[in-house]
């Protein structure tokens, strides 16, 4: 997982940011705020990291650079920028080194809480209109294009249409670097926008992918033994297309894009360590983002018959769903009872999508899958490995198409 950190107004800003580049879908991407890399910070006050385990500090930003110190838990060090997943930090002796962002917390100088961002100015604090408990959002006001930087003459990443609105990041010049739906920024034109205050309720849905380089027979790159996976094709996309239909059905939905795989490899842990690390994923997305209700892990299944995991409806192919719960989350009858709710609305509305719900015990597996974070918190297995990813999409969109009449059965 990418962390965004940027100081503004003398806070460090914490917001999740998509990691991992995506073939599929080249309108989203993560994105660099400036050519130049590493991120400066505002000079009136210095954020501080804050340790929270004990952990190396290098010489660059990666675990294959020299180590040059070693921090325990409890030390602060000011930072002085960052690069991806690392931020650089001055050191008590002088000079500086690189330290993870997944083992730090980030606070003002002044020892100021952790807090979003949202709608403050990098330089002179916030935006006209905004205040601690609301978040600026532009509204789109003609067709225009969301680039890669704060210029005409950066990338085009994607389009966005009169009436869309975007969450306000940072504000450089002209140009507002703003939240994308799917993870990531992107920056638009202030005279192509009206800007107004939306209540920071926030997402409600966050999904992430524990397994993320699951993939399919058909497209994956990789197979060792029983897995079939791919890191840029892979059941993240599906992900991606749950929640832009879930947004589109006005349901603010965030997607954790963190190459768990890669991070699991960094660290030499083993697989059955992944949910512990896309644990830390979604607590740091709940400690930023407390409006979050619903967790979806989304997975794919393994080498089952496509008989099994396919079915046919008006004449349009998906892949079926299961629903998988854990019984040693404590509250799992709760998770439980969520997920029936939605096995049988999918079932009535796609008649024989639902493979049904599954419960499993600690000697099957994790049995927990962060399950205890919510009692909406559901692991779904998309297909298996003999679908393929437009069977996924579709039922993807089935899936969001179900939620979003449960959702407003509910409110």
């Amino acid at each position: 997982m990418r962390l965004r950190n940027q100081l503004i107004g003398g806070t460090v800003a914490l917001a999740l940011l998509s990691g991992g580049a995506d073939a599929a879908y080249a309108s989203i991407q993560n994105l660099t705020a400036s050519k130049a890399g590493a991120q400066p910070y505002a000079q009136s006050k210095s954020a501080v990291a804050n340790i929270v385990d004990i952990t190396n500090l290098r010489k660059g930003p990666g675990l294959d650079y020299d180590i040059v110190a070693r921090a325990k838990a409890g030390d602060s060090f000011p930072i002085v920028s960052s690069k991806g997943d690392w931020y650089q930090v001055t050191l008590s002796g002088g000079g500086t080194a690189y330290v993870a962002n997944w083992v730090v917390e980030t606070v003002g100088a002044s020892g100021g809480q952790t807090s979003t961002n949202n709608g403050q100015k990098p330089d002179s604090g916030k935006p006209p209109g905004s205040n601690q408990d609301k978040e600026v959002i532009v509204n789109i006001v003609d067709t225009t294009n969301l680039r890669k930087g704060p210029g005409l003459d950066y990338e085009i990443v994607t389009k966005a249409r009169a009436g869309e609105s975007f969450p306000v990041v940072s504000i450089k010049g002209d140009w507002y670097q703003v939240s994308l739906p799917s993870g990531g920024t992107a920056y638009v034109a202030n005279w192509v926008v009206n800007t107004g205050v939306a209540s920071q309720s926030g997402s409600k849905v966050y999904i992430y992918h524990t397994h993320n380089r699951e993939s399919w027979k058909n497209v994956s790159s990789s197979s060792k033994g029983s897995s079939v996976d791919d890191p840029k094709v892979n059941i993240t996309l599906v992900g991606k297309q749950l929640a832009q239909s879930l947004q589109k059905k006005g349901i603010p939905t965030m997607v954790e894009e963190t190459d768990f795989t890669a991070r699991l490899n960094e660290q030499k842990l083993s697989y059955t360590q992944a949910y512990n690390e896309s644990r830390k994923a979604v607590d740091k997305a709940m400690k930023s983002h407390a409006s979050l209700s619903y967790f979806f892990d989304i997975h794919r299944d393994a080498d089952v018959p496509r008989s099994k995991t396919t079915v046919t409806i008006n004449g349009k192919t998906y892949a079926r769903i299961m629903f998988v719960i854990g019984d040693a989350n404590p509250t799992y009858k709760e998770n439980k009872k969520f997920a029936d709710a939605l096995n049988e609305l999918l079932n009535k509305k796609y008649p024989g999508i639902s493979r049904g719900v599954l419960t499993k015990s600690a000697h099957q597996g994790n049995a927990e899958y962060n399950q205890s974070v919510s009692n909406g918190s559901l692991l779904l297995e998309f297909g298996g490995i003999n679908n393929t990813l437009q069977e996924n999409l579709q039922t993807a969109e089935a899936f969001a198409d179900v939620f979003a009449e449960y959702y407003k059965s509910i409110k």
